[in-house]
């Protein structure tokens, strides 16, 4: 039985990475497409961020299911705003301890939905080892204790030296948690300058270490996170450099086999990532100011809870080119007054809501067009859905074409995906979606003028490439939740 490796490029967009393999600059990734199956587009979560996409990628299921609804969100059960560490101001504004806590132990152990197995847990339960190196999603039933550095330490007051998180039979979190280092790890890139351990170079390093020392896994994840800072700074289609660097990184775990070849005869390899980015206006009028938008509503700060005495409205979770606006209070009189400013604005791709039990509205900003929305129907989509519908499908660039066939544009998977982000976890909200170009503006959320971006429900920011090599493979409309059972089934797991 072939191993797996399972190789993230955080934000791998599907025409730099063409285009970098056309020119030949990046020979491992090539020689991976040409000995395997290239998919030029798979795709992701909605929204497209980092926690969603590879909770979804690790459980093969949409947040309705796997429960992590952003990278901002308000916890209703919690009565709070739970933010990963978005920015460096909302860090230091929330505070550093609640920012790792919420990172390093809840996202995993409380937010991502228990009865939801992973990958891991799954293949383990099967009597297979598993790896996670620096992916977020590690979740299984392996204790590990996390040793924060001493840096981190201190800005955590120590209260969270000696922490508890679990993981499969091998787990890397940069310096948190990692195996031994050899005689000669100080070229292993870590301390504050290097993320902590959190940079491609050290996960390529702990991958080739684990072959090298015959402690390789059956299944192994290994996250390149440097291409998503890279791609926000300077632009998603300007990010050939980086995935090149990638590239360099997915060669030396290749290397380590004797040969390229011999190392397709051992592992099934597949390279993809979680989300792409796309080009964000430079100039104010491309920031889409949702304080300014809602100043009416009383709002929730990230540092306060909607319980006791406070008497907040809602809270705008901005999650770069989409944002939820949850309903603290008085919904059914405040969401009409939301929506109606929301609609008012044609930067606003799409506004969202539940209108009661499997019925749901999306409207399109700066026009009259509105879409309700059903499961269950006379209308079938490629993957297999079916659905009802009263309106202007344009609203997601859908038609119907011929026996009731229902297919997608520039939104793919629309509808589904849509009813993923209203239904994640509990909590009444309106979920809003930029259009192309445009970025949300809200206290705590990033922004980046004139670079890349990501989050929203479009194409550009919703499909990645992937490449699947060592193993045959057939996909007709793949997403990023089909890696969950095509690698069950190579193991024979059902």
């Amino acid at each position: 039985m072939k191993k797996v490796i399972l190789f993230v490029i955080d934000s791998l967009h599907p025409v730099v990475l063409r285009r970098t393999l056309s020119e030949g600059n990046a020979p491992a990734l090539r020689f991976l497409a040409e000995h395997g199956t290239y998919f030029d587009r798979v795709v992701s979560s909605f929204p497209t961020m980092t926690p969603v996409a590879t909770s979804s990628m690790i459980t093969g299921a949409w947040p309705d299911r796997h429960g992590v609804p952003g990278f901002i969100w308000y916890d209703e059960e919690n009565q709070k705003i739970v933010d990963y560490g978005a920015t460096a101001q909302s860090v230091l504004k929330i505070g550093i301890e609640k920012v790792v806590r919420n990172l390093l132990i809840k996202l995993n152990e409380e937010h991502l939905n228990s009865k939801t197995p992973t990958l891991y847990e799954k293949l383990e339960a099967n009597g297979y080892t598993t790896g996670n190196v620096n992916f977020f999603m590690h979740r299984a039933t392996h204790p590990y204790r996390a040793k924060v550095p001493l840096l981190l330490a201190l800005a955590t007051r120590f209260r969270l030296t000696q922490t508890e998180v679990s993981g499969p039979s091998h787990l890397t979190l940069g310096q948190l948690v990692h195996p031994p280092f050899p005689a000669r790890g100080n070229s292993y890139p870590r301390g504050v300058f290097h993320r902590f351990g959190f940079n491609d170079v050290f996960s390529g390093k702990i991958s080739v270490q684990l072959i090298l020392e015959g402690k390789q896994p059956d299944f192994m994840v290994v996250y390149f996170p440097d291409n998503d800072k890279y791609s926000h700074h300077h632009g998603p289609l300007r990010t050939g450099p980086s995935i090149e660097r990638a590239d360099s990184q997915v060669a030396s775990v290749l290397d380590q086999f004797g040969s390229w070849e011999k190392a397709l005869q051992e592992n099934v390899i597949i390279v993809t990532g979680d989300h792409a980015q796309s080009i964000v206006g430079l100039g104010n009028e491309y920031l889409i100011d949702l304080d300014r938008a809602l100043k009416s509503f009383r709002r929730l700060k990230a540092t306060e809870e909607a319980s006791g005495d406070n008497d907040k409205e809602i809270a705008i979770c901005p999650n770069e080119r989409m944002a939820f606006i949850y309903f603290l209070q008085q919904r059914n009189e405040i969401l009409p007054d939301v929506v109606g400013i929301l609609v008012k604005d044609s930067r606003n791709a799409q506004i969202a809501w539940k209108v009661s039990d499997n019925k749901y509205c999306v409207l399109q900003g700066g026009t009259e067009r509105k879409l309700f929305f059903s499961r269950i129907g006379p209308y079938q989509d490629v993957y297999g859905q079916s659905w009802s519908f009263e309106g202007d499908l344009s609203v997601v660039d859908a038609q119907v074409t011929g026996k009731q066939k229902m297919e997608f544009g520039k939104f793919p998977d629309a509808l589904t995906r849509l009813i993923s982000a209203l239904e994640a976890r509990n909590g009444s909200r309106v979920v809003v979606s930029a259009a192309s170009g445009y970025e949300y503006l809200a206290v705590g959320g990033p922004i980046h003028p004139g670079g890349g971006s990501h989050g929203s429900l479009e194409e550009e920011d919703s499909t990645v490439p992937m490449i699947v090599a060592g193993m045959p493979v057939k996909l007709e409309h793949p997403r990023i939740i089909d890696l969950f059972p095509m690698i069950l089934r190579h193991f024979g797991v059902s």
